[in-house]
């Protein structure tokens, strides 16, 4: 039966309408729903966009959504620490980072991909591979929480998911207290919240809320978007590390 005017006119509006919100429509095949055909495509390599996602300083990226609402002492101590950052870079003795002290990135940072990242998953879980380090973060599917008390506190923390639709909902809790997110602490109740799903075939989206009421006046909420990549994750490690920090925090680089 040939499909009549009023059904062909309803599947253009359809197109149009996706078109309109910036929403892709996954398209069955083989008998795969969209939903699944979605969830397989987030697989991959991915790299952060657009390109100029850092703003005009590489080395001082800005905050994804805006300036924080911190609390205090915290407010203060980051105005003092962007100044003593500003005077030190001045001099030629910017301030260690982690990466100069060879640590891991830890969450969310990870997801910021100031290196690419590598997506794998399964049925069971979904995997992130950091290049820096060679992090890895683990996404278990469908298990719960473990209770407060009995996590162990690390730098990706844990990571618990599940499936609504095309976007994958991550809840992540117990990221240890030393690790900075764009130089600003977090308390030991911090829970990070995602909403991962795929925007087009080569773009990749990330929702992320940050809650901790130690820190924060109110929840914390920006995007991470991604473009997928080519490119191979290498190994990488610090076994050559030539920066030296002494005890107020600065970084030269030794010359031996």
């Amino acid at each position: 039966m040939r499909p009549t005017r009023s059904f062909l006119a309803a599947a253009i509006l359809l197109i149009v309408l996706s078109a309109a919100v910036g929403t892709y429509v996954f398209k069955a095949a083989d008998g795969v729903r969209g939903d699944a055909a979605a969830r397989a495509g987030i697989s991959g390599t991915w790299e952060r966009t657009p390109d100029n996602w850092f703003g005009e300083d590489p080395d001082d990226p800005v905050h994804p959504g805006g300036p924080m609402d911190l609390k205090e002492p915290y407010a203060s101590e980051y105005d003092a620490l962007k100044k003593r950052q500003a005077a030190a870079n001045k001099a030629g003795t910017p301030l260690a980072t982690t990466s100069a002290k060879c640590l891991p990135e830890g969450m969310p940072t990870l997801m910021a991909a100031l290196f690419p990242i590598q997506v794998i998953h399964d049925d069971k879980q979904v995997i992130v591979l950091g290049e820096y380090l060679q992090q890895v973060r683990r996404i278990l599917l469908n298990e719960p929480m473990p209770a407060k008390e009995e996590l162990d506190p690390s730098y990706q923390g844990q990571s618990r998911g599940r499936w609504e639709g095309d976007t994958l909902v991550v809840e992540t809790q117990g990221v240890r207290t030393d690790v900075y997110f764009y130089n600003v602490p977090h308390g030991k109740d911090m829970k990070i919240t995602e909403r991962i799903r795929l925007r087009a075939p080569d773009h990749l989206e990330n929702q992320v809320l940050i809650e901790d009421p130690q820190v924060l006046n109110s929840p914390y909420r920006f995007t991470f978007e991604y473009k997928r990549s080519d490119y191979k994750i290498q190994e990488y490690v610090c076994e050559n590390n030539q920066i030296v920090i002494d005890k107020e925090g600065k970084a030269t680089l030794s010359r031996e």
